[in-house]
């Protein structure tokens, strides 16, 4: 998702908010969350949180993960 050593802006959203998590987990999770946003410009946190089930977490709460993806849709309102 990086380019040019640039993070993509949900990527910035996650490190930002705390919502990465293992090495397994976090792929999956920014991928399930960029396809969303592709769909849903403006989540809600259940849409959120109903995409994130999608993948196997064992690791985590959802809070931090909600609070990325929501923080990387309005950067993206602002693009």
């Amino acid at each position: 998702m990086a380019r040019d050593g640039k993070l993509h802006p949900l990527q910035e959203a996650f490190w930002e908010h705390h919502a990465l998590q293992c090495g397994f987990c976090t792929p999956g999770m920014l991928l399930t969350a960029y396809e969303l946003l592709q769909t849903n410009r403006k989540p809600e946190p259940d849409a959120i949180r109903d995409a994130d089930r999608r993948e196997p977490l064992r690791c985590t709460g959802y809070q931090n993960i909600v609070s990325a993806v929501q923080a990387a849709a309005q950067a993206a309102g602002r693009a």
